[in-house]
């Protein structure tokens, strides 16, 4: 019996990903969205950033 591999691009895993994070990012804009970090709002973070000193990142995690 051999398994047949599904392939995917890297825009397609890229696309995934993106959408599972995706409400994650959603919420915290809606609950959040209007809280003053230093002058600037995690709206302002989130939806473009354009003339703003900013960084949005999340942690990875690696095995051991």
């Amino acid at each position: 019996m051999s398994k047949v591999m599904e392939k995917t691009t890297l825009k397609e895993k890229l696309f995934e990903k993106i959408q599972a994070h995706r409400p994650r990012t959603t919420k915290l804009v809606k609950e959040l969205g209007k809280t003053i970090i230093d002058q600037v709002t995690i709206e302002q973070c989130i939806g473009g950033a354009r003339g703003v000193r900013s960084l949005v990142t999340d942690i990875s995690y690696l095995d051991p």
